[in-house]
């Protein structure tokens, strides 16, 4: 297993840091009333009802809009790309975390490389399997060094409800911009807006420091 630029146990955030800003009002501020200090178990939250179907001999992950290489990727031609491998805690904005996730995938600078994306595309946009979820980071947000798409969690391949085949990853942000299910990757012009931005949600959505 290959590392890529950042070290292979990035943990950008932790428990103690983020109950700090819980217990300062910086992120009750942020949430309003939606904030529950609950760190340690998994909440598996979706708006894809029912939860997207995956079948091994028939996914492709399209990689498409303004680039000069589109392409359309197997799960296993997606695997053979130079792999990567961070810990890092995830922090849903409703407050709830976990500390020291491991995650193996491949780094969305190396899906950039790949597609080589047109002068003027400035944001990506990540569609879920079900139709219904996608969220958008901006070019500069997905070159980020921790910035990764995810196929395999703690050691072992995404379940169904973590997301599989694949999620993307974003440490320094909160879960909604990490979509799962991910079927394609469009690059644009400009950004579009995500499933909970059209509902009132930030568009970046940083963790607070």
């Amino acid at each position: 297993m290959t590392q890529g630029p950042a070290s292979a146990a990035i943990r950008l955030f932790s428990r103690a840091r983020f109950l700090g800003v819980i217990a300062g009002g910086g992120l009750l501020a942020f949430l309003g009333t939606r904030a529950v200090a609950s760190m340690g178990s998994w909440r598996i939250n979706t708006v894809e009802r029912p939860r997207p179907l995956f079948d091994f001999s028939t996914y492709r992950l399209t990689i498409d809009g303004l680039v000069e290489r589109p392409l359309t990727l197997t799960y296993d031609e997606l695997r053979a790309l130079p792999a990567v491998r961070q810990v890092s805690d995830f922090h849903c904005v409703e407050g709830w975390g976990i500390d020291d996730v491991m995650w193996d995938g491949v780094r969305l600078q190396s899906i950039i490389d790949l597609a080589r994306p047109a002068a003027r595309a400035s944001h990506i946009t990540f569609h879920s399997l079900g139709a219904t979820y996608r969220d958008s980071l901006s070019l500069e947000q997905a070159r980020l060094p921790d910035a990764m798409i995810a196929y395999d969690m703690d050691g072992a391949p995404l379940s169904p409800d973590h997301g599989l085949p694949l999620r993307v990853v974003m440490p320094r942000m909160f879960g909604y911009k990490g979509a799962k299910w991910l079927t394609r990757i469009e690059f644009r012009d400009v950004q579009d807006t995500g499933y909970w931005e059209q509902r009132g949600w930030k568009t970046d959505a940083w963790i607070p420091t």
